[in-house]
């Protein structure tokens, strides 16, 4: 490895070896001064109190945050060195109040504009004295992100500011009264979005046309509304209402016109089983099960099981709760397609996952690399003989199984050749030529197997 390293590496270079956790701890001693890369060691969890406390005096506001967030630290321990240090102390419930006070009569309008975004409570008097900020800005963060007292958030109702009314009509805290008092004018979308909006509110809105796109993705409205928005032609509103549980099952079977709102549809957590069947054929498979497949019975699932539609089985073998003799059935299941769900299922073994692999062949491989489960012997067995190799060798480079040998063949594909550069079991001298490369350099810094020499090396 040259002693030198080309100065656009050194950056990528340093954070992954700040997120390497085989670092020794003088090496970490010596990472914890460099201010830019205060962030990625305050997620480690071998931090000791000195290594804490050097972080802290960079002021750097991201680090405090996760030193918080991590337990490392207490908020009475953290010093104020900055203004953003302290918005992120005021993030916490147990901040202390004159904190908060202390900002809201910052100079800075834009400090006290974060203020109540960054803050976990505000004291009464807090939001009092920011609620009359001569700064619109500062007015509309407080209600975006704050309850007010009813009788302030009703005075706020006459503000002249355009800013603080589209706030108050966007603001899930706005009281239902105070909403109900605002005139829609530019405030329709707001209103109509906002689900604190009261539902015969948001319904007298249907009139104008920039609130039909909100108002189709609402639960709380009356079945006539739904009924209207169907007869819109833009795909946007046609979208949100396929894909909200409240729209009737005879609204929702209007909704079939395009692939793209059959594929909405199928999400859809209301869509009846029937029409689930029907639009099975358009679906993308992923790893999740489709809402209505999660909470079908075990009288539904059996018979979906047995559907002659290969995309209904292929979705019922994404649930993991499957009885046993349901799922042994849908390993059996002739189709790739269902085999493709069926081998990252939990319930596949090791020998099913084998059998899958040579019956259904290369096409299957990128799943069966998938699986948690998947043997050593069989990742290989893969990237020797993969047709879509890319694929393969991606799920391959991932998977904690593989073998340096393995991966050795996967460093073909530029993405593959990244996740394998951060793989504990690429050999060392591999570990090593893809320090010198520009987009493998900082995974293989983080490489648990880089030797503690290198990484020395690299600190210097």
């Amino acid at each position: 490895m040259p002693a030198v390293l080309p100065g656009r590496l050194v950056n990528a270079v340093l954070e992954g070896l700040a997120s390497n956790p085989a670092l020794p701890g003088y090496l970490l001693d010596r990472l914890v001064t460099r201010p830019g890369l205060a962030a990625e060691l305050a997620d480690r969890p071998d931090l000791t109190a000195e290594h804490v406390r050097a972080l802290l005096a960079h002021g750097d506001s991201s680090a405090v945050y996760r030193l918080l967030e991590n337990g490392m630290v207490a908020p009475e321990d953290v010093p104020i060195v900055n203004e953003p240090v302290a918005l992120v102390l005021t993030g916490r419930a147990d901040a202390d109040p004159a904190l908060a006070r202390a900002l809201a009569f910052h100079p800075d309008r834009s400090i006290r504009a974060r203020l109540p975004e960054s803050a976990c409570s505000l004291p009464a008097d807090v939001v009092t004295l920011l609620a009359r900020d001569p700064e619109p800005e500062v007015v509309a963060e407080l209600v975006l992100f704050h309850a007010l007292p009813p009788a302030l958030a009703e005075s706020l109702s006459h503000h002249p500011s355009p800013d603080v009314l589209r706030a108050l009509a966007s603001s899930p805290h706005t009281p239902a009264s105070v909403l109900a008092l605002l005139r829609p004018g530019t405030l329709v979308r707001e209103l109509a979005a906002n689900s604190a909006t009261p539902p015969a509110v948001a319904a007298d809105l249907l009139p104008h046309h920039a609130s039909r796109y909100f108002l189709a993705g609402r639960p709380d409205l009356p079945p006539s509304v739904y009924e209207q928005l169907a007869s819109e032609l833009e795909p946007g509103i046609l979208s949100q209402l396929a894909a909200n549980p409240a729209v009737p099952v005879p609204v929702l079977r209007q909704l079939t016109g395009t692939r793209a709102l059959r594929l909405v549809l199928l999400r859809n957590p209301a869509i009846p089983l029937d029409l689930l069947e029907e639009l099975a054929p358009a679906a993308r498979i992923g790893p999740d099960p489709l809402p209505r497949i999660a909470s079908a019975s075990p009288a539904e699932l059996r018979a979906l099981a047995a559907s002659p539609v290969t995309q209904v089985r292929m979705m019922v073998a994404t649930r993991a709760d499957l009885p046993p003799d349901l799922f042994a059935g849908l390993v059996r299941d002739a189709d790739p397609g269902v085999a493709g769900a069926v081998v990252v299922h939990p319930l596949a073994t090791v020998p099913q996952l084998w059998e899958l692999a040579s019956r259904h062949g290369p096409r299957l491989y990128p799943q069966v690399a998938r699986n948690p489960l998947c043997p050593a012997e069989l990742l290989h067995h893969m990237a020797l003989r993969a047709a879509s190799a890319q694929q393969t060798w991606r799920a391959v480079a991932r998977h904690p199984h593989a073998s340096g040998e393995t991966l050795l063949l996967c460093l073909e594909d530029v993405r593959a050749r990244h996740l394998a550069a951060a793989h504990p079991h690429l050999p060392v001298s591999m570990i090593m030529e893809l320090l010198r490369r520009e987009f493998t350099a900082g995974a293989a810094a983080a490489n648990p197997s880089l030797p503690v020499r290198v990484m020395e090396q690299l600190v210097d």
